[in-house]
């Protein structure tokens, strides 16, 4: 799969998901097209049919209904790929529970995407995102969540790959 520049990188809004409930293929698809060439590495996919699997046993997503995923399923499963790599399943549940007690459903959703994509071109410009406002409001904890994500993949990009194919190459 070929990386994109992460000056690309976006996720898909709201509106963007599918308004009708999906396979589990055509969700794994779906995440993989958008965020597999920022996030995925080793030829690894970003999430797997087992992962959704567990993620329903353990009641972090919704259940599919006659095997079908909604539009909330959908847009958490993003969430959860975004975050993996910094925080545990529990963690990330609980930030979509408190973004979602603050927030509807659409509005939460986006505003994760608008901070995700902001704190990626902070981090990869070498600036800092602008601090919220209302530092007691419950949304400033998903800004920092989307911060450390951001410095987290800056890392991996810019330093860690580049070093360890290096590595690889080396050793060969």
């Amino acid at each position: 799969m070929k990386t994109k520049g992460l000056d690309e990188f976006r996720v898909p809004r709201w509106e963007e998901l599918p308004s009708v409930p999906q396979y589990l293929d055509q969700v794994l698809l779906l995440v993989e097209e958008w965020l597999g060439p920022f996030l995925s590495h080793d030829g690894k996919q970003v999430i797997t049919r087992t992962m959704v699997n567990n993620y329903v046993k353990l009641r972090f997503l919704p259940p599919p209904v006659n095997r079908r995923y909604d539009r909330l399923a959908i847009a958490s499963l993003f969430v959860i790929a975004i975050l993996k790599p910094v925080y545990t399943i529990e963690e990330i549940a609980y930030l979509i529970k408190l973004s979602l007690g603050h927030s509807e459903r659409r509005e939460a959703y986006n505003q994760f995407c608008e901070y995700v994509e902001e704190a990626v071109l902070c981090a990869f410009n070498r600036t800092a995102m602008e601090k919220e406002k209302n530092p007691g409001d419950p949304r400033q904890v998903l800004w920092n969540a989307c911060n450390a994500f951001a410095c987290q993949l800056y890392v991996r990009k810019i330093y860690l790959q580049e070093a360890l194919s290096g590595n690889e190459e080396g050793e060969k």
